[in-house]
């Protein structure tokens, strides 16, 4: 495996903190003008990049970028990689808005975000695309450009303007940019995806609101396995370092747990970001020393459940600090997160500095008392302004005057200012007139029939049918009867029964690391 992460810095340990004032391009340049022979960024296939290097090969791919695109918006699609967070800050050297593009979602819905960008060329690399040349189809394989080809043909010009710019940035890069600063795409594991324009501020002001309430250090390491198409992989794992120049190791697949331990103890991480599912896949192929210099992991994207916390506190022997957010796509995506002087255990911590929130009735629209349950609203500079096709209802509220986004997330928040989330308004299904929580069902018998590294089971229903129904995907053969009768024995209310249980080979996943709720209501609905 190339050489690490790992050196002794001749400059300063601090927290990092970004500019508010400056735009991704801005604060860019102004970290790394600092101590240009620092680490910054280390994968297995392209080994360690400086600070310096890094800025000099992203000077030229931008003018490779400015010559080949000729629309404002340039795909990328290509897994954590240091050369996937080049190219988002070269788009921004060449003045274009990056679209990050999931390739795991199917043809139908890859086109359909690839169209409604109108984009002309997507960006990735050739020994990815082998990988996955069956998943894309033609209409995606006819706009490709294939970075690792294209700049053997670089021309001389092209290298020396970019090493000019990478000598020069504050004199010769053009950091006058669009205020958007990224498209994503909402998960689509329930819904057909919705794009959604994040601008500089609401990134920047996202990560500012989030560093308000623990640390991070520049010569931290994090590693980064989400995919840069995940709202939180893109704005942690890619724009935090570029941002602030704290160093990051990527490894590509989230899923290769093997690969996942090896960059983790090769570069000896001390940060990682995860979600509960792939954090108990790691724990159950690493050991106690591969996690001897994690200091902090911040969980999201799921409930993390106690098992996992106690069994990561075990692995740990308690010297490493664990912590629970709630982040969605159209927030930046950071909503809450635990302060790291005190953690709540099942909460998902406070809300980041700079955003207004609410805890909203669902029938009056109005904000409800402490401990009350509705849905979670919010605004601030890192909320999104609105879905970029106009067709989508309006997420916004008018709450006392004020608008607000409706996260469609139900939970409450206690005298401390902690929030719970107890369920998503999506994921319930009315039935006899109660609102059945999907979510709620399954963490019940994720307690009973889950195992320890592994993800074999998850409840979806449908309303499609005659009747609702409410259906358990697992990896093993269950019987319904004994299931029906442990979720009685726990307190689910009889009305909320399993209806059918589909033995399945494997739960699907999206890329993020999340359940494929989409998929299996498509499975549901496809006998109904």
């Amino acid at each position: 495996m190339k050489e690490s992460l790992l050196h002794i810095s001749k400059s300063a340990d601090y927290n990092v903190m970004p500019n508010v004032q400056k735009n991704i391009l801005e604060n860019f340049i102004t970290e790394f003008s600092k101590n240009k022979d620092e680490y910054f960024a280390w994968d297995a296939t392209s080994g360690t990049s400086t600070r310096k290097s890094f800025m000099l090969k992203a000077a030229v791919v931008s003018q490779l970028i400015k010559s080949k695109v000729k629309g404002k918006y340039v795909g990328i699609m290509l897994p954590a990689l240091q050369s996937t967070t080049l190219l988002i800050i070269a788009s921004y050297m060449a003045g274009k808005i990056p679209v990050m593009l999931n390739w795991t979602v199917g043809h139908k819905v890859l086109s359909y975000c690839a169209d409604l960008m109108n984009l002309e060329v997507i960006i990735t690399a050739d020994a990815f695309y082998k990988k996955v040349e069956e998943q894309l189809p033609d209409d995606i394989k006819d706009r490709l450009l294939l970075l690792d080809k294209e700049v053997k043909s670089i021309s001389l010009g092209m290298k020396l303007k970019g090493a000019l710019m990478a000598t020069f940035p504050k004199l010769l890069v053009n950091t006058k940019l669009d205020e958007i600063a990224v498209v994503l795409f909402t998960s689509g594991s329930e819904t057909l995806p919705k794009a959604v324009e994040l601008s500089h501020e609401n990134i920047i002001t996202d990560l500012w609101g989030s560093l308000q309430l623990f640390d991070i250090r520049v010569q931290g390491i994090f590693l980064s396995f989400l995919p840069p198409f995940h709202s939180f992989g893109f704005t942690v794992l890619s724009i935090l370092p570029l941002i602030t120049a704290v160093k990051v190791a990527y490894t590509p697949n989230p899923t290769n747990i093997r690969e996942v331990v090896e960059a983790l103890k090769h570069n000896k991480a001390n940060n990682i970001m995860v979600t509960p599912t792939l954090l108990k896949m790691l724990m159950a192929r690493a050991d106690k020393e591969d996690f001897s210099t994690v200091e902090l992991v911040i969980s999201g994207a799921e409930s993390l459940h106690k098992d996992i916390l106690a069994q990561y506190n075990e692995i740990t022997d308690n010297k490493s600090l664990i912590v629970e957010g709630y982040g969605i796509t159209e927030c930046s995506p950071i909503v809450c997160l635990n302060p790291k002087d005190k953690q709540k255990l099942n909460s998902v911590g406070k809300f980041i500095k700079g955003l207004e929130y609410h805890i909203m009735d669902l029938d009056t629209e109005k904000p409800l008392p402490v401990g009350k349950e509705g849905m979670i609203i919010v605004r601030g500079p890192s909320v999104f302004g609105g879905y970029m096709d106009k067709n989508i209802e309006s997420p916004f509220v008018e709450v006392e005057g004020k608008e607000f986004y409706k996260t469609g997330d139900l939970g409450y928040m206690d005298e401390d200012g902690y929030v719970f989330i107890t369920g998503r308004l999506r994921r319930f299904i009315k039935i006899g007139g109660e609102m059945i929580s999907m979510p709620f069902i399954e963490k019940v018998l994720e307690e009973k029939y889950g195992e320890e590294g592994k993800h074999v089971l998850a409840v979806e229903g449908s309303d499609k049918g005659p009747s609702p129904i409410v259906v358990l995907f697992s990896t093993k053969d269950l019987d319904l009867s004994e299931v029906n009768r442990y979720l009685r024995e726990s307190g689910v209310a009889s009305i909320a029964k399993i209806r059918e249980i589909k033995r399945v080979d494997e739960i699907p996943m999206l890329g993020s690391g999340k359940t494929n709720y989409r998929a299996l209501k498509e499975m549901i609905e496809k006998d109904l």
